[in-house]
């Protein structure tokens, strides 16, 4: 099975910094085959024989003991990277593609998780949800978006970690070329 890792939290705001040479070659250590990366904040794109719920359980706990410290995975197939790809609700002419994110929950989240975001949205915002994914319009961008910033896992019961188009667009070809 083909499968894009989300790794939540690598290489941000100078925390948790992870070589990508290094985590391609720890996921390769794990079973993994053909081991790609897109870019330095822990997109990984690569072939497991594996289910995807036991398998990044396993991987989280390998990653914390290889590197110290915690990142939860998301772990997508590329038939269902894909099917929330094509589900995206905001994409009109007059939108800014990099205002265009999708968020991805580790588990099944709260039943009101959408209301949550829909009270913190402002007049440029829009926010929709498809079963585990959200998708997000930042209309004036995300850094200082109170949905942007919230914390996901207090508030929706879920971890959550988001990704522009144009990045899961790169992914998807990724994966495809596998």
């Amino acid at each position: 099975m083909i499968y894009i890792a989300l790794f939540r939290g690598l290489n941000v705001g100078g925390n948790h910094k992870v070589k990508m040479a290094d985590l391609v070659a720890f996921l390769n250590h794990q079973g993994g085959e053909k081991t790609k990366h897109y870019i330095q904040s822990g997109n990984l794109v690569f072939h497991h024989d594996e289910q995807a719920a036991p398998l990044a359980e396993k991987l989280e706990t390998a990653f914390t003991q290889k590197f110290g410290f915690e990142s939860q995975i998301i772990l997508r197939s590329l038939p269902d990277l894909q099917d929330v790809q094509k589900a995206y609700p905001f994409e009109q002419d007059d939108r800014e593609q990099k205002f265009m994110m999708t968020g991805f929950a580790r588990k099944t989240p709260n039943g009101d998780a959408l209301d949550v975001l829909k009270q913190l949205a402002t007049d440029d915002e829009l926010v929709a949800q498809q079963g585990d994914a959200f998708f997000f319009y930042f209309g004036g961008g995300s850094a200082r978006s109170k949905m942007a910033n919230l914390n996901y896992e207090k508030k929706l019961g879920t971890a959550l970690t988001v990704r522009n188009r144009r990045t899961i667009d790169k992914l998807i070809d990724i994966a495809q070329d596998l």
